[in-house]
């Protein structure tokens, strides 16, 4: 019991030795450069770096934002994980389904240019019970369903395809 005690204590204070306790400098928040991208990098919104976008910029931005074009609605799978019921729904953008306590409103699919069965980029609300508050907001990417998914213990939403029709 003693050792155990021992090697508790051994263990408890290697990591807080392990531990920097050195302070680190105060950060200016009024300098207007802390926030400001560095020369030739990509800003997230595509926009450029407000320097010189003949020198690049333009093409660092296309490559973080690919071109998409908006189909007229979409394709949506949900899986009630109790029963194990899959529902495939056929959505138009803007149109709204029921699937059990879900409410699911697509507000637009997309797709990129030129491949529409490339991959689908689905804007989503839905809501629980008809609660005020959704449950869920946001993109949904058919590629990459765990990237933003749906955090519900009874239900899973993904998106499959957009459809033109």
């Amino acid at each position: 019991m003693i050792r155990a005690l021992a090697l508790a204590a051994i263990l408890v204070a290697g990591g807080a030795a392990a531990q920097d306790t050195g302070e680190l400098p105060a950060l200016d928040l009024s300098d207007p450069d802390l926030f400001e991208p560095g020369p030739g990098q990509p800003t997230l919104d595509g926009l450029g770096s407000g320097l010189d976008d003949a020198a690049g910029d333009t093409a660092a931005g296309t490559a973080l934002a690919p071109a998409a074009t908006t189909a007229t609605g979409g394709t949506l799978r949900v899986l009630d994980k109790i029963t194990g019921q899959v529902e495939d729904l056929e959505l138009a953008n803007g149109d709204r389904a029921g699937v059990g306590n879900l409410s699911i409103l697509m507000g637009e699919c997309r797709f990129p240019t030129g491949n529409p069965s490339g991959d689908a980029y689905v804007l989503l609300t839905i809501h629980y019970n008809n609660a005020p508050e959704p449950i869920f907001r946001g993109w949904m990417i058919a590629s990459a369903p765990a990237l933003n998914a749906l955090d519900h213990q009874r239900y899973d939403v993904w998106a499959l395809r957009c459809t033109n029709s």
